[in-house]
């Protein structure tokens, strides 16, 4: 698979460009979240398992689109009141991440924030709705942002709401 060269943004040192670019490989990516998933689970999310590439981490916990088990993948989100924004960037790589294609097609999920897990309902934003809320996105987390702009794929982006009791 090729990767297009991506620039280091300005508000990331050279040390945490290097660090995140050496990793850039879905093999590691996949191998990486593994771990960071057991360790997640065990810590319940305390200590450098929660901010991950400078940003808040949660689990989210899909159903494989081909499989039908639950898959489960740390990911990058944005807390807005009760809900949860996720951004499938897998680091601008020119596939959507595993994760968001299951969520895509099979809206069945979960989400653990530190030791708090929940079942959610999932929606998509697309088109307006998702222009929308993108800027409030990237602001808060602007690697969204830097890798979207080298990507030619639309990063899939998903609203996690907490189902109602």
């Amino acid at each position: 698979m090729t990767t297009r060269e991506i620039p280091k943004p300005d508000f990331l040192s050279d040390e945490e460009w290097k660090n995140l670019m050496a990793t850039r490989d879905p093999k590691i990516i996949a191998a990486v979240a593994k771990i960071h998933v057991k360790d997640y689970i065990e810590a319940n999310g305390e200590g450098d398992l929660y901010y991950t590439q400078g940003g808040p981490t949660c689990l989210v916990t899909s159903v494989g689109r081909k499989t039908g088990n639950e898959v489960i993948s740390p990911v990058n989100f944005m807390r807005d009141g009760d809900d949860v924004y996720v951004v499938g960037s897998i680091a601008g790589l020119e596939r959507h991440p595993h994760w968001a294609l299951n969520l895509d097609a099979n809206p069945t999920a979960w989400v653990q924030d530190k030791a708090t897990r929940y079942p959610v309902t999932v929606h998509r934003l697309v088109g307006e709705e998702r222009a929308a809320m993108w800027p409030k996105l990237t602001e808060f987390f602007r690697l969204w942002g830097h890798f979207q702009k080298y990507c030619d794929r639309e990063f899939m982006v998903f609203r996690l709401s907490p189902k109602e009791s």
